[in-house]
Parts: structure tokens; C-alpha cells; sequence
């Protein structure tokens, strides 16, 4: 590709004016937000003047998007020629943009154009190329390793248990998952102690590496989508990455359990009892109900040992969440209406949408079991607030906890302004609005109507 360059001005700027009267009359015709320009000019192949300047950090990100898409495949260099407070998230949005996952392909497409990086982008990106490796390439001990080269670098203490170690220490619960796979399980610590001595916030992540359904197995149909059924951890440990990247003055915990579900004769079977790290016990009734046996034991185990004042978990637990939102909002659980407003005006700010989902003693006793304290599915219908009930059965009552149903989200089936089609990286921006943007972690309070 020749050396070509694209500008973005605004419209009556002083720097729209120095490119010429076509301007003036362009801008006098203008109907829509933005217009595209088509004349000969001695520096610019490409100008679009847009209509008014981004007010928000949504809004630049978007704009930045779109003109990336707009011009990625005509132009070397783009230009913002304008005056915004909202520059970063303009370069941001660029950065996002222009994502994309060709590692596999021998003759991947080559665009020439580079985005800078910016803001939160390259933790976004990390996670997304996290979600977008497929089972074979990004089994547990091999994601455990990746944690560890990306983030302990940045300041993040990791701590990474192995299978033998997660058998002595009890995580029965995670361990009943993995069994049946080849590859050991793992459990990875990411410690992020840079604030006050206050409790931290526990960032808690679901990272099931390829997920067959066990003995209860999946349809056939699709099932190489579930190579993403580790994207409530890739959120995690994205978020993560941009905590320490922006070194913010917080206590984090992040945990994440990782293993991978297979049928296998060694194979936890429905109807098998397990008792859990917590000392309850579980019936088992379908083993493609496997992500909250998972966020159950670290749940208790982040608790136990670090206190949380606050804890926060991401899965991609239920179809049911999928066939209530779609793809257009990720299902909120919570004990909490503070962290509730706090996890919704956050997600805005980072473009990503959270609807609160009922909870209540009514769906907590579906999953009530003969034999067992609980059993792991309730009835044929509320599947995604009986598995949310399910995890609150392993949060202590006095703290704030919320559980993020990202199923219908994870994946891009079609590409948006700063999401190109594939790995979204969903939750990152958001955990990383939540973390930066709250002063204490022992502020949300408890709904009294939650106790139970």
C-alpha cells in the first residue's frame, strides 16, 4: 500500500478552516453526523468533518472505532485533528478496533495500518486473545503459564496450585470437573496489593478451558464454541492486567479456577455427591452444570483466605441468561443495590450493559436436594437465578457479592464499533471502571431481604 493519509476534523474548527473553503461548503450541506469528503488536497488522500466533538468516553471510543474501520484498509496513517478531552479514549477505541486473531491462518490478511495503544487496550486485547485460542493450545497449566508471564511482570504476585495441592487443600467441587480430562487442574492467585490497608476486592473468574458437557455431553452442533467458556476468567485476568498497567492505588485479588470437562470413565457421573471446600455437600444431577462447582470452591477459598470487602464473579454460566438478554446485556446477580448501581454505571461508562436478575428463597429452594445440602440445577425453568442461588450458598451473608452471567456476551457473532466479529474481552473495562472509580470496597450494603 502507497503512503496514504486519512483526517477527522470538526466541523467549524479552526483546523477544519485551514484545509480549505470545500470545507465551508460541505459543512453548510451537512445532514448527518459525519461527511466524507471527496477533492484533491496536497496532504490528505481522506477527510471526514464530523458534526460535533465526542462528549463522552463512549462516544470517542465508538468514533475512534468507526473511523479505524472506515479507513483501515485505505489509509497508512489516520488523524484526529481535533480538540477533545477524550483524545485517549479516541485512540482507545482505535486500538480495539483493530483487534484481530490470525496467529492460525498461513496467509493471514495484512493491513498495513497500525493503531497506537491506548487506555485499557492492550489488557482488553490480552483477554481476547485468551478467549480466542482454541482447547487443544490453551488447556489449564498452559493458561496458568500465560498468567504468569503477562502479569507478574507488571508487579502482580501469582500464586498458581497445582492439582496436588488443590486435592490437599479440599477443592473437591473444582477438582469433580476436571477429572475426567487428561490435563491436571489449576487454581491461579493474582495479588494486586497497592492501596491503603483496607479489605480488597475479590475479582472471581469461571475458566472451564474447553467444555464437552462431561457425561451429561453437548450437542455436537457448535460445540467448538466452547473453547470460550473461559471468558468470565479472561475478564479477570484482563482486568488485572490493566490494574497493574495503570498501577492504581487499590487491593485486588483475582482468582481464577481452570480446568477442562471431559467424558471419560474416570468421569464424575450425575448422581454422585461431593463435598466441597466450604464442607457442603453437592448432588451432582448434570455435569454440564460444572462452571458453579468451579466459582464455588474459589469462592470460598478467596474468603477464607483474603476477606474481601467485596466480591464480584464473571461466567458464562447459563443459557437460560442467553435466552433472557440475547446478546445485548450480561445478567446481574446481587445481594447488594449499591454495588448493583455501581456495576451498572460503570459498565456505561465502558460501554457494557448489566440488567439485574431476581433473586430469593423461592429459586433458592429448586436446588434443595434428597440426599445432599444442594443439588447443582433446579427445575426446568429460572436456570440462570437458580445457578446464581447456587453460588450464594458459598458467599458469606455480611458481604457484598455479585455474580456476572456473561454467557450471551463473550463472543461477537457480529462486529461492532470498537468489537470486531470473535473474543469481545467483555467485563474488562467495567472491573476496571469498578476498581478505579470506588473508593472503599466495605461501602456496598447488604440487602436486609438477602440474609437468607
Amino acid at each position: 500500500m502507497a503512503l496514504t493519509k486519512a483526517i477527522i476534523v470538526l466541523a467549524g474548527s479552526r483546523q477544519a478552516t485551514k484545509l480549505g473553503n470545500n470545507i465551508k461548503k460541505a459543512v453548510q450541506e451537512m445532514k448527518d453526523k459525519s461527511v466524507d469528503l471527496r477533492f484533491a488536497h496536497k496532504d490528505y488522500e481522506y477527510i471526514t468533518v464530523i458534526k460535533s466533538a465526542p462528549k463522552s468516553e463512549k462516544e470517542a471510543r465508538e468514533l475512534g472505532g468507526n473511523m479505524y474501520s472506515k479507513y483501515k484498509k485505505l489509509a497508512n496513517e489516520i488523524i484526529f485533528d481535533i480538540t477533545t478531552k477524550y483524545m485517549d479514549s479516541i485512540n482507545e477505541g482505535m486500538a480495539l478496533a483493530s483487534y484481530s486473531f490470525d496467529k492460525y491462518k498461513t496467509d493471514p490478511t495484512q493491513v498495513e495500518f497500525d493503531a497506537d495503544e491506548a487506555g485499557i487496550s492492550t489488557s482488553v486485547n490480552f483477554a481476547r486473545d485468551l478467549i480466542s485460542e482454541p482447547g487443544n493450545v490453551l488447556y489449564p497449566s498452559e493458561y496458568a503459564n500465560r498468567i504468569n508471564e503477562q502479569l507478574s511482570p507488571l508487579g502482580v504476585n501469582v500464586k498458581i496450585y497445582h492439582e496436588a495441592q488443590l486435592k490437599e487443600m479440599g477443592l473437591n467441587l473444582l477438582l469433580s470437573v476436571g477429572q475426567g480430562s487428561e490435563k491436571d487442574s489449576y487454581v491461579v492467585v493474582m495479588e494486586w496489593v497497592n492501596g491503603p490497608d483496607i479489605q480488597p476486592i475479590a475479582l472471581v473468574g469461571k475458566g472451564v478451558t474447553f467444555d464437552t458437557g462431561g457425561i451429561s455431553l453437548k450437542p455436537g452442533r457448535n460445540m467448538g464454541d466452547m473453547k470460550y467458556d473461559m471468558g468470565g476468567s479472561a475478564a479477570v485476568v484482563g482486568a488485572m492486567h490493566a490494574i497493574a498497567s495503570k498501577k492504581l492505588k487499590k487491593n485486588v485479588i483475582g482468582i481464577v479456577g481452570l480446568v477442562e470437562n471431559m467424558p471419560d470413565g474416570t468421569a464424575i457421573k450425575p448422581g454422585d455427591v461431593v463435598t466441597s471446600l466450604s464442607g457442603q455437600t453437592v448432588e451432582n444431577l448434570n455435569t454440564d452444570a460444572e462452571g458453579r462447582l468451579v466459582l464455588a470452591d474459589i469462592l470460598t477459598f478467596v474468603q477464607n483466605e483474603y476477606n474481601p470487602g467485596t466480591i464480584i464473579d464473571l461466567a458464562t454460566l447459563t443459557g437460560a441468561i442467553v435466552a433472557t438478554l440475547g446478546n445485548e446485556m450480561a445478567g446481574l446477580f446481587t445481594n447488594s443495590d449499591t454495588l448493583e448501581k455501581a456495576i451498572i454505571e460503570n459498565g456505561e461508562l465502558a460501554g457494557e450493559g448489566f440488567y439485574r436478575m431476581p433473586m430469593g428463597k423461592n429459586w433458592a429452594k429448586m436446588i434443595d436436594s434428597d440426599i445432599a445440602d444442594m443439588q447443582n440445577i433446579g427445575g426446568p425453568y429460572g436456570g440462570s437465578t437458580t445457578a446464581a442461588e447456587f453460588l450464594y450458598k458459598f458467599v458469606d451473608k455480611k458481604t457484598a457479592w455479585a455474580h456476572l452471567d456473561i454467557a450471551g456476551m463473550c463472543w461477537a457473532s457480529k462486529g461492532s464499533a470498537t468489537t470486531p466479529k470473535g473474543a469481545a474481552g467483555f467485563g474488562v473495562r467495567t472491573l476496571f471502571n469498578i476498581v478505579n472509580n470506588t473508593e472503599s470496597f466495605i461501602w456496598f450494603a447488604i440487602e436486609e431481604k438477602m440474609s437468607y
